[in-house]
């Protein structure tokens, strides 16, 4: 799993990405690889008969296409801007989505990686879209290829308002994707404690463990998740001191390494 950052204020923020690649590309990570700087050295400007760190640089005639421009003998051509066409799915994720698109539209049109609008709407933070979306019928519960929910991305991202208004139209808490991570997990990897309270107030079971074997709370502690950590310890002290003996107690669903971090 990707590094993270602590949980600020501006999870509660719209955002309005800028796409640079194509809208069909969807990725949650980013790229690993990030080419290193090229070196300057004065010397590559100097001529190379002249060692001294004092003489002039060495000298290079003007460009004749720029010294025609100067002079006014070229007629300078003006760029004109690219047009680039943006679809159902990238207004979703920008939040410029008006009732006249989804009208005409299909709302659970899926892109190439099974996507619909809704989940670029949910992973950008898009409220209102996300809103038109639903109320115009989007499918909370629709998968992509990677067996992502809405609500998945929603959390991952730490949207908390829009993981409250999906769980109301009953988005599934605890649905897995392909690697068995439930949203909880997300939000506990990226340390978003309010997303994490959300989810766990509406029923997203901490005990349940992915493909590699982590459940929410031990995927916390493995990233120095600290806030979303916090969260998921107090909700687990709390249901064991509200258990009644009628009823299964939530410490016969502990793991050991999870008893022993809440008695600590």
């Amino acid at each position: 799993m990707d590094n993270f950052q602590e949980d600020s204020s501006s999870e509660e923020k719209d955002i309005k990405p800028v796409f640079g690649i194509s809208g069909t590309e969807f990725h949650i990570g980013l790229s690993d690889t990030v080419s290193s700087p090229k070196k300057w050295s004065p010397t590559s400007l100097q001529d190379g008969n002249r060692k001294s760190a004092f003489l002039p640089y060495k000298f290079y005639s003007c460009n004749t296409v720029l010294t025609n421009l100067q002079r006014g003998n070229t007629l300078a051509e003006n760029p004109l801007p690219e047009i680039i066409e943006v679809d159902f799915h990238m207004k979703a994720g920008q939040g410029e989505l008006s009732e006249s698109d989804v009208i005409k539209e299909d709302v659970n049109i899926k892109d190439s990686n099974d996507l619909t609008p809704l989940h670029w709407a949910c992973f950008y933070g898009q409220f209102n879209a996300v809103q038109l979306l639903v109320n115009y019928g989007a499918n909370v519960n629709d998968l992509g290829s990677e067996e992502e929910s809405p609500l998945i991305l929603a959390a991952a991202s730490g949207h908390h308002d829009i993981v409250r208004f999906l769980l109301n139209y009953g988005a599934e808490v605890n649905h897995v994707d392909h690697m068995c991570n439930t949203a909880l997990m997300y939000a506990a990897k990226e340390n978003h404690p309010h997303t994490c309270q959300e989810l766990l107030m509406n029923g997203a079971n901490y005990s349940l463990v992915n493909l590699n074997d982590e459940n929410a709370h031990s995927i916390a502690v493995d990233n120095n998740s600290t806030l979303a950590q916090t969260v998921i310890e107090n909700f687990i002290i709390l249901q064991l001191e509200t258990s009644t003996t009628s009823s299964p107690t939530p410490k016969d669903d502990l793991l050991p390494t999870e008893i022993a971090s809440v008695k600590t």
